[in-house]
């Protein structure tokens, strides 16, 4: 094998265990919403969306819509995975105005 050949193989080897220990951040924490965003905590999210043990719901309302963020976990803490956008009399439509808690 060529120095340069073998070098570069070396390099590339080496570069790989680098990128498998880069840390993985969340672009919105679930700790940066908590102190932000005015929410509502939600036992269960609408539609059964996300599983509890996958991860949870909060809910917003601005005017006369509603917003559902979900939050899935990760190794860290909980991530913002999604945010639905819904005027409020659609949502009750959809998922009415009260639910099962698991």
């Amino acid at each position: 094998m060529r120095p340069a050949a073998a070098l570069a193989a070396l390099l590339g080897l080496a570069a790989a265990p680098a990128a498998a220990l880069a840390e993985k951040a969340c672009f919105i924490s679930y700790s940066g919403f908590e102190e932000k965003i005015a929410h509502l905590d939600l036992d269960a999210c609408p539609g059964a969306q996300v599983k509890p043990e996958e991860g949870f719901c909060r809910i917003g309302l601005d005017g006369s819509a509603l917003l559902v963020y979900t939050f899935r976990h990760t190794d860290g803490e909980p991530c913002l995975a999604r945010v639905d956008r819904w005027e409020f009399n659609d949502f009750a439509s959809r998922f009415g105005t009260n639910y099962e808690k698991p």
